[in-house]
């Protein structure tokens, strides 16, 4: 019984070294500065840094992998993570959306940090200070409605 646990317990720690020779593909490829959300949208500086804190690390090239996202099981989650946040909302191809799509991404991203669904729960007790205070919310949903889909509007005319 002992040989039998033994050899189970050398198995299995063979079985997670071997895992850990994957190696996720997060795509934190440099990206082109006037493509980005930064460059497009010139939110207030205050928008922008809450953005960057509470949403980057899933929905940009430009986020940071901490250092869990390379050791696996966690790394498959986490990559499988960005890559649906990314193809949902990404803040560094902004200028692949349309005028119309750009004001439906940010009114979305309103509404799910409104309904704290952003950033994701298990998200957050691995970065805190990452979910954006209610003030900073308003804020930020107040400018996202400015930025409606107007074709006189200065901003949203740069993106066509």
């Amino acid at each position: 019984m002992r040989r039998v646990l033994w050899f189970s317990g050398i198995t299995v720690v063979l079985i997670f070294l071997l895992a850990q020779l994957h190696r996720p593909d997060y795509d934190r490829t440099p990206v082109q500065a006037a493509a980005t959300f930064d460059a497009r949208m010139h939110p207030d500086v205050h928008i922008r840094n809450m953005l960057h804190k509470s949403c980057y690390n899933c929905h940009s090239a430009e986020g940071e992998n901490p250092w869990y996202a390379h050791v696996w099981p966690t790394s498959q989650f986490l990559e499988d993570d960005v890559r649906r946040g990314r193809a949902r909302l990404d803040f560094s191809n902004w200028s692949d959306l349309s005028p119309e799509m750009s004001a439906i991404r940010l009114r979305d991203a309103c509404r799910m940090m409104q309904e704290s669904r952003m950033p994701l729960w298990y998200y957050r007790p691995m970065h805190p200070g990452s979910t954006p205070k209610q003030e900073d919310v308003a804020t930020f949903c107040a400018w996202a409605q400015s930025q409606s889909f107007n074709p006189n509007a200065p901003q949203l005319q740069a993106l066509r």
